[in-house]
Order: C-alpha cells, then structure tokens, then sequence
C-alpha cells in the first residue's frame, strides 16, 4: 500500500530534476528583473516627457518676459523723451515769466 502513495524519482534523474527546477526558478527571476525594468523604463520616459513639458512651459515663458521687457523698455524710452520735451518747455516758460516780470 505504501508503494502506490509515494512517487519515486530514480537517482539518475535527481541531477536533471534539479537543473529543471533551477533553471525555472532563474527564468522567473529573470522574468521579475525584466518586469521590474520595464516599470522602471516607463517611469523614466515619463519623468523626461513631463521635463520635456516643463522645458517648453519655461521656453514660452521666457520668451513672453523678454518681450514684455523689450516693450517696457520702449514705453520708458518714450516716457524719457516726453519728459525732455517737458522739461525745455517749462524751462521757456521759465524765461519768459522771468523777462515779463523784469519788464
């Protein structure tokens, strides 16, 4: 009765049951490292996608500021030349209150 409930493997086989199993527990292992890889590639692509995103945001940006100071350069240039304008005018005013009231 004993000899129908156990499962007898013959000794020569022992070294081939053996390679079996452990050349399946390496093509898992193998399995896991490529998996854990992939994860890891997908979470790079990712992380350089959004960098690539972040990069371009900046890019317009930048480009909106250099022009928002190129204008305010122009509008304070323009402000320079109205005050100078200003300025001789008033001093002609000046002038001519000075030789009136002289008078």
């Amino acid at each position: 009765m004993s000899d129908q409930t156990h499962f007898k493997i013959p000794a020569f086989a022992l070294p081939l049951v053996f390679a079996a199993g452990s050349g399946l527990m390496a093509y898992a292992s193998m399995m896991t490292t490529v998996e854990a890889q992939a994860a890891t590639v997908d979470e790079i692509r990712e992380k350089v996608e959004k960098s690539a995103e972040q990069i371009a945001e900046n890019e317009t940006g930048t480009k909106l500021n250099s022009q928002a100071i190129q204008a305010i350069t122009e509008k304070l240039n323009e402000q320079v030349e109205v005050a100078r304008t200003s300025d001789a005018k008033l001093q002609e005013l000046i002038n001519l209150m000075i030789r009136q009231a002289s008078k």
